[in-house]
């Protein structure tokens, strides 16, 4: 390895345009998470002192150097946060960087130009000052603090997209979540959640952060458990009561709900399905652990209503009852308790027809439309649904649903996967069709087995639930057999 000072070493890295050594570790990992995507728009929901615009500005920078005569757009809520945020840390960054390759800023223009021909272009969005952004082709769009953008929906897909589009270019937004729970910021929220491409970093992840400011950072807030905590620490959406339909679905109740879950020896199966033909179409299925008590939802299918082709679904109901709940000793299939959709006779007609009489889907009662939320929300407020983590649209939907507006709380608002939050009217369909007082076990069922459990799994606490003595066959036959009667 050649000889070379420090200082030599850091304007070689400038000169390649290779910043990421100024990046602490997580950092680097969104950084290059940046650089190795795909996808066009990156959307980053990070915790208050992550270091969001530093990161920001180092890509604008190397943007800048490594491709001459590169655009970038960088664009905060105002102007007065540019010059009080963004300008100090672009000034800090070039401290070191060579005096051939350094930008200036001309504060007419509010631009900083490089030798090589490349810009980096500011502007805040208060009072129409991001319109000057406007026209020509851009590199990279960057959004800092979209959160607190004004009309952040025109300015990107107005603005700011249409100039990536001969560069193939990529959009930054990043942000701690809004306090406006209907900022535009949550559907691009949304949208990434749903292209399975959002970065969250909570305040746990800041390796720059001491244990002695993260308790300071909390105590200033109130406490973890305070809206702003949870908003700025945690990176959690802080949902509407006005418009949010389903605000128990959080992510501290996703940490208990949302598993896998042992199969007991009897339950009754169901099925639920939303049609839509301009929407979506969504099938849950699922089935009650009665001794349990809890709903679990094993899987789902989800189509684009205008992709929805009758025999195609058939066959795939066909295949998920058989992979969900065939027996493995007699490779019985478990056919359906009840199967409900919402109405459509024509369609519950030709699926019952191309099905030879073997899918019947009764048609779901809609009357008390209110009633019926309220009740999806108990049972998940008690923790009574058990949803396993293949359900990614479930779980996205019963999160994100929100009503048409504050005053119109019969429909449900867009979502971003061209539905209708359809997923949610599913599963209160499916809560409406369930016997919850059935009892599925045979009459005496375990009685003469109790005897045989080895003492130690008898008198281990709570061994009368469901959970513990409901013991696939196999095992019941080691029980049997593996222990003498005492």
């Amino acid at each position: 390895m050649s000889k070379i000072s420090k200082a030599e070493a850091i304007k070689e890295l400038w000169r390649r345009g290779e910043l990421s050594w100024k990046l602490d570790a997580v950092q680097k990992q969104m950084h290059l998470s940046y650089y190795n995507a795909s996808f066009k728009i990156h959307t980053w929901l990070l915790a208050r002192r992550s270091g969001k615009t530093y990161l920001l500005c180092v890509l604008a920078l190397e943007q800048c150097i490594k491709v001459p005569n590169s655009i970038v757009k960088f664009v905060s809520p105002t102007k007065l946060q540019v010059n009080n945020n963004v300008r100090p840390l672009f000034k800090k960054l070039i401290e070191d960087c060579p005096e051939d390759i350094k930008p200036e800023f001309r504060t007419k223009d509010y631009i900083y130009y490089f030798p090589n021909g490349s810009e980096i272009q500011l502007a805040g969005t208060d009072s129409g000052h991001a319109e000057k952004l406007r026209g020509g082709d851009s590199h990279i769009c960057i959004v800092d603090e979209a959160g607190s953008c004004d009309h952040l929906e025109t300015v990107v897909k107005s603005i700011l997209l249409p100039t990536t589009l001969i560069t193939r270019g990529k959009l930054v937004l990043a942000s701690t979540p809004p306090q406006e729970p209907e900022h535009d910021f949550i559907r691009f929220i949304e949208e990434a959640e749903h292209r399975g491409s959002l970065v969250k970093k909570t305040v746990f992840d800041n390796p720059r952060i001491s244990k002695e400011q993260l308790e300071e950072l909390i105590d200033e807030l109130g406490g973890l458990q305070t809206d702003a905590a949870r908003r700025e620490l945690l990176c959690e959406i802080v949902k509407d009561s006005n418009t949010s339909v389903i605000p128990e679905a959080t992510d501290e109740l996703y940490t208990e709900i949302v598993k896998e879950w042992p199969k007991p020896p009897f339950y009754d199966t169901y099925e639920a399905m939303d049609l839509g033909f301009n929407d979506l179409t969504v099938i849950l299925f699922g089935y009650y652990d009665f001794r349990a008590a809890k709903l679990i939802i094993e899987d789902e299918y989800v189509v684009n209503g205008q992709k929805l082709h009758l025999p195609n679904l058939v066959d795939i109901i066909r295949k998920k009852e058989e992979e969900l709940w065939s027996n493995p000793l007699t490779n019985e299939i478990k056919k359906p308790t009840k199967r409900v959709s919402d109405i459509d006779y024509i369609v519950l007609n030709e699926i019952r027809r191309i099905s030879n009489n073997e899918i019947k889907f009764e048609a779901t009662k809609k009357d008390n439309n209110e009633a019926a939320i309220n009740t999806l929300r108990v049972l998940l407020a008690k923790r009574q649904i058990i949803i396993n983590p293949r359900c990614k649209t479930l779980l996205r939907h019963l999160k994100n649903v929100k009503w048409k507006s504050a005053s119109n709380k019969e429909k449900f608002a867009r979502s971003p996967d061209d539905g209708h939050y359809d997923a949610v009217d599913a599963l209160k369909y499916l809560v409406r069709s369930v016997s919850f007082t059935k009892n599925p076990y045979p009459m005496h069922y375990n009685a003469e087995l109790y005897q045989y459990y080895p003492p130690e799994v008898r008198n281990a606490e709570g061994f009368a639930s469901s959970t513990q003595r409901n013991v696939d066959k196999t095992d019941l036959y080691k029980i049997i057999f593996g222990v003498r009667k005492k």
